[in-house]
């Protein structure tokens, strides 16, 4: 592993690594004392010095050829903002003294993004929520993207300095308090990363190296991985993956959109990621879980001679479930709406498996994925993008019922993958979760808007949320009050269930010979059956005998209409109940 940026040697100096071809010469200058340290150009493109350990919280600038001051790309901390001074950090490592992760076989994913996770929106406002994960049975939190960001609030995937958390979230302490918190209660914490792109504001590296490349993705260039100097990008993005798994203690990564790293090397990066991964993983003792995001229905991303991942993201079953208890035909959802589609989610893995049109990408995309072991799918009924991606940035719960809502995450639970919840599911929270940024250059925040209103201008009477606006970002907040209400309470109550169902293996099981999944078309019944339970879904509004279908002497575990007295001779409409055998 190649240092990088400022880091600590052997012999307890400080030294400077960084990757800068474009730069005659380079210096750093300590921002109060105006102490310069130059760095001696090396043959392969780096610039590198070594000195005293500098003292931590001092500010620097890098110079580039003399006169051009600039935030250093391999920043850890920027304390004001994307355009100002970084800071030197000495960032504490997480405590894995009793801690061996968790199997990526046995996860339940919690989605959560720290800003609107907490009245707080900061990494000590999400710490004293992590007894409330434990207790809803949660043993694997994904955070958003905490790379720093230009302004104060954003999603995360406009990252502009790759090593240094945001700043809004709080410090490193913060995210060791966090971390051991987590770990000590048995939850793993995995991070989204963005290794595809860098954010439109505040990007400097470009100044120093050739990042990027002319390749685009819809977010801007593609990042330099196979080009003309790519040997230093390469270093930077293995050197910042050390960083967050074993520097910093993260359990691994979720990767943002890996269709969209291009990379023609005979070795390609994502395999080299994960293989350091895997030598952590070894060195340390402890699980490292690391799930991609594709959406390309590949096989190659999971298998052991291709990428590597643990699992993917499976976005089929949302769709299919999605579009045919609503009847949306937006984007992807156009493409599906039958419940054959569902049958086939559930028992094939990819309905994207080429044979089947994708009319957003207009190709036939996708393979056969009934041989990939199921727990390498991870499936959900609404992620941060489904949820923020539509004109209201609303749930599924709020605008189709809680019904639907339970319905469609029970099939999710009792289906043989991955289940993950995006934060505010599991009690059904009412407030939106809208796009938001916090841009400072009026062009980007103009580009945005329209760029919005564009893409949603197949609605010409809806009206969208100004993504620069704070209220925007306020009202995504979530409202935890409302769990001690009805039908909240009553919803947290049921996921704390299905949880408790799936961890234990009564559903859900992810061994596909020992679980049974049958359609009954005319009925619209499916149902599915493990050696420990049967799961009754009632996809259609008339409720459903079942006598006639061959459960009525079933003890009932529970049902997702949770507000209801239940019928014994019948299953009723949009419900689904579980029954142990």
């Amino acid at each position: 592993m190649n240092k990088v940026g400022y880091f600590i040697n052997d012999e307890g100096r400080g030294c400077f690594r960084i990757f800068a071809p474009f730069c005659d010469t380079l210096a750093v200058e300590l921002d109060r004392t105006h102490r310069v340290i130059e760095l001696q150009k090396q043959d392969d493109g780096y610039f590198t010095a070594e000195t005293d350990k500098l003292p931590e919280g001092i500010l620097y600038w890098l110079v580039k050829n003399g006169t051009e001051y600039l935030p250093d790309p391999y920043s850890k901390y920027q304390p004001f903002d994307v355009h100002s001074t970084s800071m030197i950090c000495y960032p504490h490592k997480a405590d894995f003294s009793k801690w061996q992760g968790i199997d990526p076989k046995d996860v339940v994913i919690y989605e959560l993004h720290i800003g609107t996770f907490t009245e707080e929106g900061t990494l000590k406002g999400a710490t004293k929520r992590l007894s409330y994960l434990k207790t809803l049975g949660i043993n694997v939190i994904e955070l958003m993207p905490i790379a720093a960001f230009p302004g104060e609030r954003n999603w995360g995937y406009d990252g502009t300095y790759m090593f240094a958390l945001n700043m809004g979230y709080g410090n490193y302490r913060d995210l060791e308090d966090f971390l051991n918190l987590a770990h000590s209660l048995g939850i793993a914490v995995i991070l989204d990363v963005v290794y595809n792109h860098f954010g439109p504001e505040g990007n400097y590296s470009g100044m120093l190296a050739p990042f990027t490349k002319n390749a685009d993705t819809p977010w801007g260039a593609a990042i330099n991985f196979d080009s003309e100097n790519s040997h230093g990008i390469r270093d930077f993005y293995l050197a910042n993956a050390y960083y967050w798994l074993s520097e910093i203690g993260f359990d691994g990564f979720r990767m943002d959109a890996v269709s969209l790293v291009y990379d023609s090397s005979s070795k390609h990066i994502l395999t080299e990621i994960n293989r350091l991964a895997k030598d952590i993983e070894e060195k340390e003792h402890r699980k490292i879980i690391m799930i991609a995001e594709h959406l390309r229905n590949d096989k190659h991303v999971t298998s052991s001679d291709g990428f590597g991942f643990n699992a993917q993201w499976c976005d089929d079953l949302n769709y299919s479930l999605y579009s045919y208890l609503t009847h949306e035909t937006f984007r992807h959802y156009k493409d599906f709406g039958s419940i054959d589609d569902i049958y086939k989610a559930l028992t094939k893995g990819f309905v994207y498996d080429g044979t089947k049109l994708n009319s957003v990408y207009n190709n036939y995309q996708g393979e056969d994925g009934s041989d990939i072991p199921p727990e390498q799918l991870v499936v959900h009924i609404q992620n941060h993008d489904q949820i923020g991606n539509r004109p209201h940035g609303d749930r599924m719960s709020t605008t189709y019922g809680i019904d639907k809502a339970l319905l469609a995450a029970t099939i999710c639970f009792s289906s043989p993958y991955t289940p993950m919840i995006f934060m505010g599911e599991e009690y059904a929270e009412m407030n939106p979760f809208y796009f938001f940024e916090s841009f400072n250059d009026q062009w980007l925040v103009d580009a945005v808007r329209e760029g919005r209103k564009r893409e949603f201008s197949f609605m010409p009477d809806v009206e969208i949320k100004e993504p620069h606006d704070v209220k925007t970002f306020i009202d995504s907040r979530l409202d935890m009050d409302c769990t001690s209400d009805s039908p909240h309470s009553e919803v947290l109550n049921f996921y704390q269930s299905l949880i408790a169902l799936k961890k234990s293996k009564v559903i859900g099981i992810h061994n596909r010979n020992d679980i049974k999944v049958v359609l009954n078309k005319d009925k619209k019944i499916i149902t599915i059956t493990t050696p420990k339970s049967i799961t009754v879904c009632n996809l259609g509004e008339e409720s459903q005998s079942l006598t006639e279908l061959g459960i009525s002497d079933k003890k009932m575990l529970i049902s997702s209409k949770v507000n209801h007295n239940h019928d014994e001779k019948c299953i009723e409409g949009f419900s689904a109940r579980i029954y142990s055998l």
